[in-house]
């Protein structure tokens, strides 16, 4: 392969993996709340650690066009048998990421994106047919994708989550100020903080693209506000976070509302299923994960 080439399509491995992270880091992103955030960014990271299974597949795929290249009389047909090879574990990748959307969003999200890789494998099987006799005069340059893509990805989501994810709590921490001077000029006014901020219209919107919003519940002499966290896939499996502010220090943030309504308030303060909670720079605030 010339080097000019090579550079063109680890450039375009590049590109590729820049656009992918945008939608892997979107939810975290300032914005306005968007109901596909999540959804996406949870498809792509799982793109991204279940492309790691195309990753042996591309580099042996490449050494062995780099090998061919070399040869003095190439022979025809490898490109087809390891493109054959990687549509199969393609295929692999693409149901597990359906199953990621479906556990996601539901079953038309995941029908679709499992359609959709239907539909493109449709377009791809043609081509592949045609490299049975077809004698290479460059690189294929397709094992530089599966070998690069994936495994960029999946660093730069390990690199990326813990910051991504503090800066996003954060921000929407910091975008909380106007909702809280509401609340407290409300209790100022009529002495005593509202019964429920529960309307068609939120009105008080988190700056943060995957936040939805801001819940608010009334608490003895004080109130509990908090916020879903989007977290990475990957980032502590299956933990949730719910960010809780309490002037008075009082959080409750409890697993289940059976509980809320079974259990005595001294029983639901000891036990609230919980896994972790840690402190924010801000006063008051604090974070709880849940597996």
């Amino acid at each position: 392969m010339k080097k000019s080439s090579l550079a063109t399509h680890l450039a375009g491995s590049f590109g590729i993996t820049a656009l992918l992270v945008l939608g892997m880091i979107y939810p975290f992103l300032p914005g306005r709340y968007d109901g596909l955030a999540v959804v996406l960014s949870t498809m792509i990271q799982g793109f991204g650690v279940f492309g790691l299974l195309l990753v042996p597949g591309g580099a042996i795929w490449l050494v062995h066009e780099l090998r061919e290249r070399r040869r003095s009389s190439p022979s025809a047909g490898t490109a087809y048998r390891y493109g054959i090879a990687s549509v199969i574990v393609g295929s692999v990748v693409a149901v597990l990421v359906s199953l990621v959307a479906f556990m996601s969003s539901g079953v038309v999200l995941g029908l679709c994106s499992l359609v959709l890789w239907l539909y493109a494998l449709a377009r791809l099987l043609p081509r592949l047919n045609g490299l049975k006799t077809v004698l290479p005069s460059v690189v294929n340059p397709v094992p530089i994708y599966l070998a690069v893509i994936p495994v960029m990805l999946v660093s730069l989501q390990v690199l990326l989550a813990s910051p991504v994810t503090t800066l996003s709590r954060n921000r929407t921490i910091a975008g909380s100020a106007e909702i809280l001077e509401a609340i407290e000029r409300h209790r100022t006014e009529r002495k005593r903080y509202p019964s429920s901020l529960l309307a068609a219209w939120k009105d008080y919107d988190p700056p943060v693209v995957g936040v939805e919003r801001f819940h608010y519940l009334p608490q003895g002499d004080a109130y509990t506000l908090f916020f879903e966290q989007p977290r990475f896939l990957f980032d502590n499996i299956g933990t949730r976070e719910f960010v809780a502010y309490n002037r008075l220090d009082e959080h409750l943030m409890p697993s289940h509302a059976s509980w809320i309504l079974s259990w005595p308030p001294e029983q639901l303060a000891e036990n609230q299923g919980w896994y972790a909670v840690h402190d924010t720079p801000s006063a008051h605030w604090k974070y709880f994960w849940f597996d």
